[in-house]
């Protein structure tokens, strides 16, 4: 009996630890990583998540831990060049000549628009929700974004994520 006893014990235990949530309205603190906290907070109020920022670790019911990465490319990359001749071929009507030439011109933008976007490297963010009381992770996300903007759109795009699971949780209990 007192084995019986023992095992419905650590069954409930593990039972209650992986179905441990995340609750609406409680403190989050958010610890420093270089700034990225800041867009991590800006991101959780943006998105209304349900949670409330707070200054001081103490009085935090999780904790917001992350890891952020900024992978910048090497500065000697080969530069694009577009060939954008207006001379009409042999056999081509004028209406094909001004196609190519748009065309070329379209080819031409989205070639500097790709440059651009891989001169400004990309970003990698790994973001996890902790209980401080037991240490276990609650919630974790990771992205990567490259482009303009990548750390703001890598906090929102974990706000939005935890937004749906703080919510999804809270449907659940109902």
């Amino acid at each position: 009996m007192g084995k019986l006893v023992s095992v419905l014990l650590v069954c409930s235990a593990m039972a209650s630890a992986q179905t441990q949530q995340i609750k609406a309205g409680s403190a989050v603190y958010i610890e420093p990583m270089g700034g990225y906290e800041t867009y991590l907070a800006a991101a959780l109020l943006k998105k209304n998540v349900p949670l409330v920022v707070v200054l001081d670790r103490e009085k935090a019911t999780y904790i917001i831990h992350s890891t952020i990465n900024h992978i910048q490319p090497p500065q000697s990359q080969p530069g694009v060049v577009i060939n954008n001749s207006n001379t009409i071929r042999d056999g081509e009507s004028p209406s094909q000549d001004a196609f190519d030439s748009g065309f070329a011109s379209g080819q031409a933008a989205a070639a500097r628009r790709a440059a651009y976007k891989a001169s400004l490297g990309y970003s990698t963010a790994s973001i996890a929700v902790i209980d401080p009381q037991s240490s276990q992770v609650l919630f974790s996300f990771s992205a990567a974004k490259d482009g303009k903007n990548q750390l703001q759109n890598t906090a929102e795009d974990y706000a939005k994520h935890l937004k749906d699971f703080i919510e999804k949780s809270e449907k659940q209990k109902k």
